[in-house]
């Protein structure tokens, strides 16, 4: 079952208006990607605002923005996927745990830790009173969200005016760079560029979208199907994942590609594509650095790129081999660690 993408919001590294239906592509040669914050005071009232974490904030007005583009004041109901949850608050926590011997411990902290923190505060600021969940499944936490999504509005698809609110969310915290950096997961700012070192660049972001079961003026692009695999034999997934939709795979003109510039993984994660040999190789990640939910970015890009008909040309994988053809069918190829892989594929209206 297709659902439409009808209105998006994004607090990324990068500058996504969705007014005007484009993105400023900012390029950095740090090893850590931070997002450009908005003025939340537009969004949020003061004095709740000084009461959220920041990831409550970035989740928060990224679903502001999708709900003003799609122009809709309250979804029917939520479901967002994290990996890593309110970081922030968790590492408060458990510091005050640690200096305070466990004893007079405040448990706004705590409570505040959760992981359906965000989508809670959400549903608090739209008057959601429908099914609200948070899906915490790691590298697959974005695309379980995605396919609860579309089980919800296949069941309400006599309901033309039925919305959800879905996405992926994820913060990076100093603490949390650090221990990764200690495992090798990071580049060396020295290396960024380099796909012949390990290591990633690390990337956070709040990528939130207003799905529905039927075309809008608002509409953006539809979404036919997703895929979660195993780390075992992605060719062979990618052509059932095809065959079930009734495409070819001469047929996927783009294909937005989760190589994050580790040598460990990045000539696997193209072969595993070699059957696309139609489609123009489009990267994402250089972008958004890597972080479990970052496919949600790359579902952005590929909203922006069927509506607007054009690849923003910083996305190209291989510039000299880039043509002029109209994006018609997107597929996005993403994997978390060569672990967890998936496929989306969007079709333009």
């Amino acid at each position: 079952m297709a659902i439409y993408i009808q209105g998006i919001g994004s607090v990324s590294p990068q500058r996504i208006d969705t007014g005007t239906k484009e993105i400023q592509f900012l390029q950095s040669d740090s090893n850590r990607l931070s997002c450009l914050e908005p003025d939340y005071k537009d969004l949020v009232p003061p004095m709740q605002l000084r009461r959220m974490s920041k990831v409550v904030r970035m989740g928060v007005a990224s679903a502001k923005q999708a709900l003003k583009d799609a122009g809709i004041e309250t979804p029917h109901i939520i479901t967002l996927g994290t990996a890593y949850g309110c970081l922030a608050d968790t590492e408060n926590f458990l510091e005050k745990l640690l200096t305070q011997e466990e004893t007079m411990l405040t448990p706004t902290a705590f409570i505040q830790s959760t992981h359906n923190t965000v989508s809670g505060q959400i549903a608090l600021l739209t008057n959601c009173q429908g099914h609200n969940f948070t899906f915490v499944h790691r590298g697959h936490s974005f695309e379980t969200s995605l396919q609860e999504t579309m089980m919800w509005l296949e069941e309400h698809k006599a309901n033309e005016d039925f919305s959800v609110l879905t996405g992926g969310i994820d913060e990076l915290t100093n603490h949390s760079f650090d221990i990764m950096s200690r495992f090798g997961t990071y580049k060396h700012d020295e290396e960024i560029g380099n796909s012949f070192t390990e290591g990633t660049i690390a990337g956070e972001g709040a990528h939130l979208f207003i799905a529905g079961n039927v075309q809008t003026a608002n509409s953006y692009a539809k979404c036919l199907d997703v895929m979660l695999c195993a780390d075992h034999d992605i060719e062979k997934q990618l052509k059932k994942f095809l065959k079930h939709n009734h495409i070819a795979a001469k047929d996927i003109d783009t294909c937005l590609v989760g190589l994050n510039g580790d040598s460990r993984y990045d000539e696997t994660i193209v072969k595993n594509i070699s059957s696309l040999s139609h489609a123009q190789l489009l990267g994402f990640k250089k972008w958004c650095g890597e972080f479990p939910t970052s496919n949600s970015f790359a579902f952005i890009l590929a909203c922006l790129i069927l509506r607007n008909q054009q690849i923003p040309k910083e996305l190209y994988l291989n510039p000299s081999g880039s043509n002029d053809k109209a994006p018609e069918n997107v597929l996005i190829y993403n994997h978390y660690k060569n672990k967890y892989h998936s496929f989306i594929l969007m079709q333009r209206l």
